[in-house]
């Protein structure tokens, strides 16, 4: 069994109890009475390095991360430090992440945020919105053509955003004949979880101008940015080397300004 597939059965059953405890008719009404999502998209149409810099605790590849896990305070720091977006991992057994999180970092910081989670119903999209996220990803790897544009639609009708995620040529396609004006490249494989930059670069340059390309994944210091951007990434997602720095937001400023 692949990461990705192993990720995706142990979420299951706590997805179905939260829907037992609570149906999604109940939670819409809930989440259209939250605070409208800010627009995510709207900074990536802009000129500079845009950096979507992620809250994560641990992951399937490398283990624990950052074991004092203070989210609030990195939260800040981030934006303090031009942050252009939050990711916020959501997922429990493997990431060791929660909507809590994503909920208290919501009520801390004003910029916009992504949920970084499989995602593979409705349901979460919708308590991704009444959680704070301006934002869901939508993993190509996990969805069939059909799923990505229900689900796709859906999130669009609760006024939320989509990253949609390739990692090869077939995905990217998926994704360029959906609605989805946001188009990750990770240079990471979901089921080996190996790294290949020259593929992601590669992909990165498929992606329309009418598109937004996000790079993500790899990218430890202010050159990683910029090759990505001259591929065609308009923004970058990087989370593990902010979350190994002793201080993140000073990391950022070095990666978005090119010294330390």
């Amino acid at each position: 069994m692949t990461i990705l597939k192993q990720i995706v059965r142990d979420l299951l059953p706590g997805l179905t109890a939260s829907k037992e405890r609570l149906p999604l008719r109940e939670l819409e009404v809930m989440a259209q009475d939250s605070p409208p999502p800010r627009d995510f998209a709207a900074v990536f149409r802009t000129p500079g390095l845009h950096v979507i810099a992620e809250l994560k605790k641990a992951s399937p590849s490398k283990g624990v991360i950052r074991p004092h896990f203070d989210y609030l305070e990195c939260a800040q720091a981030l934006a303090v430090a031009s942050a252009a977006a939050l990711s916020v991992l959501t997922e429990e057994n493997y990431f060791l992440g929660s909507l809590r999180i994503l909920r208290e970092v919501a009520q801390r910081v004003d910029i916009p945020l992504l949920r970084k989670d499989f995602i593979i119903d409705p349901y979460q999209i919708c308590e991704a919105r009444l959680h704070g996220a301006s934002a869901v990803l939508l993993i190509a790897a996990l969805l069939p053509a059909g799923e990505l544009t229900r689900l796709s639609d859906y999130a669009q009708s609760l006024g939320l955003a989509v990253l949609g995620e390739a990692h090869n040529e077939d995905e990217l396609k998926t994704l360029l004949n959906c609605d989805i004006a946001l188009i990750g490249i990770n240079a990471r494989d979901l089921h080996s979880f190996g790294i290949d930059t020259g593929e992601a670069n590669k992909l990165l340059a498929q992606v329309p101008a009418e598109r937004i390309a996000i790079a993500e994944s790899a990218m430890n210091n202010h050159g990683d940015l910029v090759r990505a951007k001259q591929a065609g990434a308009r923004g970058f997602l990087v989370g593990e080397a902010l979350m190994r720095a002793e201080r993140p937001g000073d990391k950022l400023k070095e990666m978005l300004c090119g010294h330390g």
